[in-house]
């Protein structure tokens, strides 16, 4: 037992100031753990919510990258896929009719093709802007999070491309 004992002669007892420093130290210790599991749950979740957001979003993109190549290529394809873009095409080089006007004349409710996957839907319909074959809605899903891009499509001497300007993200 440790003491100590004043010039005026009045013994004092020290171990209950160690008693009390020790548990302020260990509430202290406790205080930082609880922080740091908490901080590091916060992080994992939005690292989660972050992944799954991107997921989404690349899933969407691709979803519109793939009727890029069906345009390119719709005879390597059975189905849904060759019936829509091969019979689009008139005398087997333009999706235009002879005064111009897309051979896509769907809506975003009543689309010339729907082709739902587990983790994403494509829509192809009527253009809205002049000069474009279709418009394209590529939608993605992960988890609860949902991407849907939107782009209009038209041809050039290159082949079928994107439209400068109308990509859009909702």
């Amino acid at each position: 037992m440790q003491s100590h004992i004043s010039h005026s002669g009045i013994i004092y007892n020290q171990n209950g100031m160690i008693m009390l420093i020790a548990l302020l130290f260990l509430l202290l210790l406790t205080i930082l753990g609880t922080s740091s599991l908490y901080l590091a749950y916060t992080e994992t979740s939005v690292t989660r919510i972050i992944e799954s957001d991107a997921k989404a979003l690349y899933t969407t993109e691709s979803g519109i990258e793939q009727t890029l190549y069906w345009f390119s290529n719709p005879d390597k394809f059975d189905g849904t896929p060759q019936d829509t873009f091969t019979k689009k095409m008139q005398s087997g080089t333009s999706f235009f009719d002879e005064d111009g006007g897309s051979q896509y004349t769907g809506t975003q409710e009543i689309p010339d093709m729907v082709y739902p996957t587990s983790d994403n839907e494509l829509k192809v319909y009527g253009p809205t802007m002049p000069g474009a074959i279709c418009t394209v809605m590529s939608t993605g899903v992960s988890g609860r999070i949902t991407s849907t891009v939107t782009v209009e499509l038209y041809e050039d001497i290159v082949g079928i491309r994107i439209l400068p300007g109308s990509y859009r993200v909702n």
